[in-house]
């Protein structure tokens, strides 16, 4: 299999490389674009910010208009460009499609604020209008992001419709996204554009680390719900989540912010960015520190840094580096449990409501006091004070660019993501599992991915993409102790892989039909795992001998705009898969082997419809969307194995059943004037598994709302005072929760509603500086969640102070 790989990664990689090599040295000729920004009355708007999208490359230059609102972009390539322009808080936007050929001038005339403005990537890896985007997606920018005081990604998609955040205690603390009715590890999770996981996770995808990921130096974040494979690959079974970081460009500016408040929370951010005609650059660093957390005994530190440098090397060649990295620490806490006394307040079978044990009874159960149970069906998560999960992650990317003539680009781009994961417990606890002295396991991983990419114009209606990409993935785990770092019970495990990918994007009928065509293949190459506390090895025959299984997948979408009636209908369907992680290949220590090097990738076909309308001059965009998800082969732990297993196994990972999900996602988007915007989002989804997911007759997918509902609402009431409202809520869902030993109960949990609030006043400076005094009430109407039988926190508040400059 491993030299299978190489062949064909040999074989595909030639003509892309003589391809290159042929084409490097053609010069893209230096054309320029340049022009003023005014308003409706013709006036001139200093200040404003310009985004120039090459539509072939994908490469993104920035700059701002001067005061007399000139702008100008020098020494670019010839080509179809997407321009955008935004002014006055995004309150004034343009966007405008223009094909560059020679020094050419395009004025912009700014208008109030619509809906169907931007440019989105991450449908087709390629700039496209709101209007030719065939996929669902939906678009968080950092304007929306600063008006809700959200530092969590996390938290600033919760508002979209298709998906449901799921944050077990405060911030910080174990974060999921589920798309669509599907699983946690069904999500993609993009960095500009490449994959960012968890190579020591289970599933090898970014759930690990998602409540660490902070709004650092983030100038938008795009979700596209749907098969997404044939672009991105593994994971992509549900959506995908591209987070984009800010480019920088025009003069030196950037903003620096401290806020704090609730749960001992303070929040600094210093941020800075600019850049000229060659250099673009922009960075930012956080750091979030909350002192006591839920119940006052739960802090969590979190510091981020992250940037990107941008350098034209020629007007048609570009050199570009990102940068992202965390370091954080969490107090960890014991899962809600049962015991004899609380377990006999409820039946044996059937969905149980789920009460909660009273707060001062949770108190003296985790100090092993005598406690009432009174009416309580379940006992909350308890406070771990010498448990804590210390985790960090380092992802980095560098890409060249070249401009070949109008009608072709290649790019070349190296990513490296470094993730570390330390779990570490001791004696104290209230927890029957407690270890016996103080002791850490640690889980890291890495992923290198190079990728080769060719954009190719064939006259006007053929837009072909291909490329190559090489990954290779390590997992490794051992244990160790604060005193004594000798590493024990060591794993270390890694796989490459050699992917194939192609899309065809056809416009038709002079732009009005949009239509994708894409594919992906692949090939996986194992590597020998090493055990270093045991001599048996069960898959030491394994490597060269047993067959590893492909992944293929391919999907297609089409989009229809008729202008007249502002209407665009739009229809996406395909197949997706996830990747076996390494350890599902060869996962065990303690003796005991759990992995299969035989496994399948999970597969899974989806499809969906739906419509865009845009009413009263664009101010108003109604959507909807049906869905359909049939998973047709998963990845299951089982407890039980047939006699015969090659690699003696009694229990372990194998391939099984799936399930289906089905649904609808509703959703508006409101900018009538300048003063207000509305965004609202429902989502219905039914989701059902082939297996059962509790005992012998249930099927119910657990952990899942089948109605969630999300609103968010900013209103001016004066060019400097801002209010903004976040609603969130979502219909009950069940749980099981089981004690070793004890019993186990299925739950019917609260789903809740939360309610956030912020206001804000801009304190006007000279020039183009800006200072906001702002306070977000959490939690407004103090509902005590209990996500999953964990303790949430009640209603909190900050205040905090930003210049931006």
């Amino acid at each position: 299999m491993s030299q299978r790989c190489r062949a064909f990664g040999l074989f595909a990689a030639a003509p892309l490389t003589l391809l290159v090599m042929l084409t490097s040295a053609a010069s893209a000729r230096a054309d320029s674009l340049g022009g003023k920004v005014v308003d409706a009355q013709g006036l001139v708007v200093p200040n404003a910010a310009i985004v120039l999208h090459d539509r072939s490359s994908g490469d993104q230059r920035n700059t701002v208009s001067a005061r007399d609102g000139s702008y100008r972009f020098g020494e670019i390539p010839a080509g179809a460009y997407l321009i955008e322009a935004d002014a006055a808080s995004s309150a004034l936007v343009v966007s405008r499609e223009i094909a560059v050929k020679g020094d050419m001038t395009l004025d912009l005339t700014l208008e109030i604020a619509g809906t169907r403005t931007g440019v989105v990537v991450t449908a087709s890896s390629t700039p496209q209008t709101i209007t030719e985007v065939a996929k669902a997606v939906d678009t968080v920018t950092a304007e929306q992001i600063e008006l809700r005081d959200v530092f969590q990604i996390t938290e600033a998609l919760r508002v979209l419709p298709g998906l449901q955040v799921q944050t077990l205690e405060g911030p910080g603390s174990l974060t999921t996204i589920k798309t669509r009715g599907l699983r946690a590890s069904d999500t993609a999770v993009l960095i500009d554009g490449m994959r960012f996981q968890d190579a020591a996770s289970l599933q090898n995808d970014a759930t690990s680390f998602l409540e660490d990921l902070t709004a650092t130096d983030t100038e938008r974040i795009e979700f596209m719900r749907g098969a997404g494979s044939s672009l991105y690959g593994s994971n992509a079974m549900a959506g995908v989540i591209n987070i984009v970081s800010r480019s920088g460009g025009g003069p030196v500016g950037g903003e620096l912010r401290a806020e704090g408040g609730g749960l001992g929370l303070f929040r600094g951010v210093a941020g800075i960015g600019g850049g000229s005609e060659h250099v673009n650059y922009s960075g930012s660093v956080s750091h979030v520190n909350i002192a006591d957390g839920v119940r006052g005994r739960s802090p969590y530190r979190n510091t981020s840094a992250q940037g990107s440098v941008r350098y034209g090397v020629t007007p048609g060649a570009v050199v570009t580096g990102r940068l992202w990295g965390t370091i954080a620490k969490l107090t960890g806490s014991v899962s809600p449990t049962l015991t004899p006394a609380v377990l006999a307040n409820s039946p044996s079978t059937g969905e149980v409501p789920a009460i909660p044990l009273p707060m001062d009874q949770l108190a003296l159960y985790e100090q092993g006091l005598p406690f009432t149970p009174g009416n309580a069906t379940y006992i909350p998560s308890q406070i771990d004070p010498d448990a804590n999960r210390l985790s960090s992650f380092v992802s980095g990317t560098a890409a060249y660019q070249q401009v070949v003539s109008a009608n072709a680009t290649y790019r070349i781009a190296y990513q490296g993501v470094d993730t570390r994961r330390g779990y570490r417990d001791g004696p104290q606890g209230s927890g029957p599992f407690q270890p016996f002295s103080l002791g850490t396991g640690h889980f890291n991983g890495r992923t290198d991915t190079v990728q080769a990419r060719l954009d190719q114009h064939f006259g006007s209606h053929t837009f072909l993409t291909a490329g190559y990409e090489f990954g290779r993935e390590r997992y490794i785990a051992f244990d160790d102790t604060p005193t004594d770092p000798t590493e024990t019970n060591g794993i270390r495990l890694s796989q490459l892989s050699h992917s194939f990918y192609a899309q065809d994007q056809i416009p038709l009928a002079g732009g009005r039909v949009q239509v994708a065509l894409s594919g992906r293949a692949q090939l996986f190459s194992l590597r020998q795992p090493i055990f270093s506390d045991t001599t048996s090895n069960p898959y030491a025959g394994a490597i060269g001998n047993v067959e590893t299984p492909n992944a293929y997948t391919g999907d297609g979408s089409v989009a229809y705009f008729n202008s007249t009636t502002q209407t665009k209908l739009r229809a996406h369907g395909g197949n997706s898969y996830r990747a076996p992680g390494t350890y599902e290949r060869f996962g065990g220590g303690f003796g005991s082997f759990y992995g299969d090097p035989r496994l399948k990738p999970e597969r899974a076909v989806a499809i969906d419809g739906g419509i865009d309308q845009w009413l009263i001059q664009q101010k108003v965009q109604v959507s909807g969307t049906i869905f359909w998800t049939k998973l047709q082969e998963t990845i299951l732990f089982a407890t039980s194995l047939p006699p015969g297993d090659p690699f003696g196994r009694f229990f372990g990972y194998e391939n099984g059943g799936g399930g289906r999900a089905r649904g609808v996602e509703l959703s508006a988007q409101v900018s009538t004037n300048r003063r207000t915007t509305a965004f609202v989002s429902y989502t219905y989804t039914d989701s059902i598994s082939k297996t059962p997911t509790v005992g012998t007759g249930y099927f119910k997918v657990l952990n899942l709302s089948p109605h969630t509902f999300a609103l968010s609402v900013t209103q001016w009431f004066m060019p400097r005072l801002h209010v903004t409202f976040d609603l969130f809520t979502k219909s009950n869902y069940v749980l099981q929760i089981a004690n070793f030993g004890v019993g186990s109960r299925l739950f019917d949990f609260n789903g809740g509603t939360r309610a956030n609030l912020v206001l804000g006043y801009d304190i006007p400076t000279a020039g183009a500086k800006r200072i906001e005094l702002y306070t977000k009430i959490e939690n407004l109407f103090d509902h005590l969640a209990y996500e999953d039988g964990f303790v949430g926190p009640g209603r909190w508040a900050v205040g905090g102070l930003r210049l931006k400059y």
